[in-house]
């Protein structure tokens, strides 16, 4: 458990040990002593976080054991259900159930550059990002402050103000390449981001293609029998989850059966979807 700990978050202290497993001081501390016991060189106490920090010896070693990077992916779920933010597995041991994914975890995050972000965001602080992307594939520098880490679909995301383009972004994790915390402070937060404030109302409704019976069968499996359904979702985020649950904003290119919903509101939503 303190491993999962360690990588993905990049820090262990007393506090958090005791808010995540109620334990009491000295128990917290007690964990923390036997961990180092076990693993001397993955700790480095850290006098202002009050924390002990990963240390690159133990990424080091986490990568080594598993090179290919093929078991980040059942690692961060583990991660996430241990912190409370469970999201379903894409394999379960035969015999034991559990609820699965159809779709695998293609472009899982290093967990070590998971950890820097999640540090930023938590002390307000910028980071050094080099990073590839499909208008610019060669890396390239980037300086961001980021304010959220979001998973959209298959993909993890960090929410941040670039301070090259002077607008808050979205930047793909897993196509990062290096990232350097900065002593910096952050330029802009959450609450300058007017997108990722906003709330947008996305109406849903059954594509207007689909026969009269097939129309009652979605009304019937996503809204309650009812006409439509109605979600408000940050501005940020409303082309994701457009893309989420593939409904139609183009219901003549856009047809069933790959497209069974649509979007009703659709000039209200337009602002806020990427551009095509």
């Amino acid at each position: 458990m303190l491993k999962l700990l360690l990588i993905w978050e990049g820090r262990l202290n007393r506090g958090r040990l005791m808010d995540l497993f109620d334990l009491s001081s000295n128990w917290a501390s007690v964990w923390i002593r036997e961990f180092r016991e076990q693993y001397p060189d993955w700790l480095m106490w850290d006098a202002k976080t009050r924390s002990f920090h990963t240390t690159p010896a133990a990424y080091k070693a986490w990568r080594t054991s598993d090179p290919r990077r093929l078991a980040d992916a059942t690692s961060l779920t583990q991660y996430l259900t241990l912190v409370g933010l469970p999201y379903a597995a894409t394999s379960v041991a035969p015999g034991n159930g559990g609820i699965l994914a159809a779709f695998p975890d293609l472009s899982t995050p290093s967990p070590q550059h998971f950890a820097i972000v999640s540090e930023a965001i938590r002390r307000g602080r910028a980071v050094q990002l080099s990073y590839r992307s499909m208008r610019n594939p060669e890396p390239h520098q980037r300086i961001i402050s980021p304010h959220n880490l979001i998973r959209a679909g298959r993909r993890w995301h960090v929410r941040a103000y670039c301070h090259t383009r002077q607008d808050f972004r979205d930047y793909a994790l897993g196509r990062i390449v290096e990232v350097k915390l900065l002593a910096t402070p952050a330029t802009k937060v959450e609450q300058d981001d007017k997108a990722w404030l906003a709330d947008v109302r996305v109406r849903l409704v059954a594509h207007p293609d689909l026969t009269p019976e097939q129309e009652s069968l979605i009304r019937f499996e996503y809204f309650s029998n009812t006409a439509a359904r109605v979600e408000t979702c940050r501005g940020a985020l409303v082309s994701y989850f457009i893309q989420d649950v593939r409904a139609a904003t183009d219901v003549k290119k856009q047809c069933p059966p790959d497209y069974q919903l649509a979007v009703a509101n659709l000039e209200e939503v337009k602002p806020w979807l990427f551009p095509s």
